[in-house]
């Protein structure tokens, strides 16, 4: 009878014993379950990231030529002011890269205002800079109306300031104007200032500087919502052997692998009734180019990836494969 109660414990325990295993069991892989489940949205994350940076768009390089000032209020000092203030302006517009006058040679013609009556050879400038688009402006009026009183060099002097200005975009690939804007504004305020021997030119220019600044405000929007009809574009600035050099990188926004789409020179197309030229021809197309590396500030080194015949001062644009 003893030994049938032994065996009968015996036979519990075993039992329970399974129980347990089996229960701890199920619980791992409920927990390996759960953490596999939990590490997926984190690799879709990472996925979509990616997938995101890849689109990034690319940045394009702008220059705001030299303003001419047509009225008789300010002088170069104020032209020289308006366009500093749509730089200042453009550079919060992320699809742009604002290159600045001192990295333009002093003698190119980049660095004199835009003569409009013959675009062609500022256009090929731009190019040669690697330049997608340039903002012409001109200073079409300015007035300024006085009241109050002066006493000795010290003025407290309520001015109202009207102003008027143009302002051009001009797209260097399709050498159109995607933007032509007349903007102005009119602003009053009250100066009380030590003008000492200054110039009355240079005085004038001061005291128009708020309506400039206030009318260029209105540009912005009309650029950001412009910024993405403009196609990007680098060139080929150098080929050594097997690897060439593009002038735009990491700033610009392109990206490690990406494909770039190599043509050739632009040349003009001339009427021949009349002589005159109609407009610049797309080059070429020759290849693909690859990117591989990056070098300076913002450049990229690519390698052929198809094609051939490539030449320094081609011009590339982006390649984005068709989907599936």
């Amino acid at each position: 009878m003893a030994r049938i109660l032994i065996l009968l414990c015996f036979l519990l325990s075993s039992c329970a014993l399974l129980d347990l295993e089996k229960a701890s069991s199920s619980g791992s892989s409920q927990d390996i379950a759960s953490v596999n489940n939990s590490d997926t949205p984190i690799v879709e994350t990472k996925r979509r990231s990616s997938q995101d940076s890849s689109k990034q768009a690319l940045r394009k390089r702008i220059l705001v030529l030299p303003f001419r000032n047509e009225s008789s209020v300010g002088g170069p000092e104020l032209s020289q002011f308006a366009a500093e203030e749509v730089r200042n302006k453009l550079d919060s517009v992320d699809e742009f890269i604002v290159v600045r006058d001192q990295d333009v040679p002093g003698a190119s013609l980049l660095n004199a205002p835009a003569n409009e009556s013959d675009l062609v050879p500022l256009i090929e400038a731009a190019r040669a800079h690697g330049l997608v688009a340039l903002v012409i402006g001109t200073l079409k009026d300015v007035r300024i109306k006085e009241r109050g009183n002066q006493v000795g060099l010290f003025q407290t002097r309520y001015n109202t300031v009207q102003t008027s200005l143009e302002i051009k975009l001009l797209d260097v690939t399709t050498q159109k104007f995607t933007v032509a804007k007349d903007l102005s504004a009119e602003v009053t305020e009250e100066n009380t200032r030590f003008f000492g021997s200054r110039s009355l030119a240079s005085t004038d220019a001061v005291k128009a500087e708020g309506a400039v600044s206030k009318a260029v405000e209105q540009l912005i929007p009309v650029f950001s919502s412009e910024a993405h009809r403009i196609g990007w574009s680098g060139r080929i600035a150098k080929i050594d052997v097997h690897r060439f050099y593009i002038n735009a990188g990491e700033l610009s926004g392109v990206s490690r692998n990406q494909l770039l789409r190599v043509f050739g020179e632009a040349e003009p197309v001339v009427d021949k009734e009349s002589g005159l030229v109609i407009g610049m021809a797309p080059g070429r197309f020759k290849g693909l180019l690859k990117v591989v590396d990056f070098f300076g500030e913002d450049g990229a080194i690519a390698i052929v990836h198809s094609g051939a015949g490539f030449l320094e001062r081609d011009r590339v644009e982006a390649y984005v494969p068709p989907a599936p």
